[in-house]
């Protein structure tokens, strides 16, 4: 089967989808139909921009399945105005309720998060999601006794990001790793995969800002993340081997607070050219 199916009665020839086409392989032909030779179809990356971008429905990617038609009368609440608010009203949570979140929820905004982009459209990413207290708690004292472990291995790294300070507070009990959320999100992919933090950091940062539409709260857990990338016995606990690496961790749950204003930021640093 060829990768393109045209209906030649609806296809008006205007080639819109040649200029989406972000590989460039679709070609017109001498009767104004689009298409892909054989020799080009192989680095088709199946992201969907031609099919989705007709504006006739004349088109149809034959390795992909049904596509749903874009709602407008969603997008219509979309306006410059409100989504600046809603992105300058995003607050890192770091308070949580003492209340799971419906799997689901969480289901429901990661499915979402399967559309944020990634390299050539490989779509790597993969995700753990801890919802066990008791698991919870054994990561954050991983990480504690991963700090310990790196204060006299790496002195330096362990001044600078306060090691010292976070052990003691996590043991009078304190937890400054997971801040008692009732979940994490942890973001991951091959370890052979050579754009996967790129890729998975887009991922999460689009997990995050989803989570206040769904009344949800979100926090980046750096101090999880790090020892997850350093520590093969904490990786274990997730069921991570080496063939892995991750990327990302958020504490996610249900605010305990409420804010009602936006702190100001520094200026933004742009060279206009």
């Amino acid at each position: 089967m060829s990768l393109l199916t045209i209906d030649n009665a609806a296809c008006k020839g205007c080639g819109i989808c040649i200029q989406a086409c972000p590989v460039s392989i679709i070609s017109m032909s001498d009767d104004k139909t689009p298409f892909v030779s054989a020799e080009k179809e192989k680095r088709c990356v199946l992201c969907g921009h031609c099919e989705s971008i007709c504006p006739d429905s004349a088109l149809k990617h034959n390795h992909l399945p049904e596509m749903a038609p874009i709602r407008r009368e969603k997008l219509k609440e979309v306006t410059p105005d409100n989504i600046a608010e809603y992105f300058r009203s995003r607050r890192s949570i770091r308070a949580f309720l003492p209340k799971k979140v419906e799997k689901e929820t969480l289901e429901e905004v990661i499915d979402i998060v399967r559309y944020a982009p990634t390299g050539v459209n490989r779509q790597m990413n993969r995700w753990v999601v801890v919802s066990d207290s008791q698991t919870i708690r054994q990561l954050g004292e991983g990480v504690i006794a991963w700090m310990k472990a790196m204060i006299p291995v790496n002195p330096e790294l362990a001044k600078r990001l306060n090691f010292a300070g976070l052990v003691a507070a996590f043991e009078r009990g304190n937890d400054v790793i997971c801040r008692n959320a009732p979940h994490l999100v942890i973001g991951y992919t091959e370890t052979a995969y050579s754009t996967g933090a790129k890729d998975n950091t887009i991922a999460a940062s689009h997990l995050e800002l989803l989570l206040p539409a769904f009344g949800l709260g979100g926090c980046w857990a750096g101090y999880l993340m790090v020892a997850l990338q350093f520590s093969p016995d904490l990786k274990k606990v997730i069921g991570l081997n080496d063939s892995y690496t991750v990327h990302s961790a958020l504490m996610v749950g249900y605010p305990k607070y409420r804010y009602f204003k936006t702190p100001q930021r520094k200026e933004a640093q742009v060279n206009w050219m």
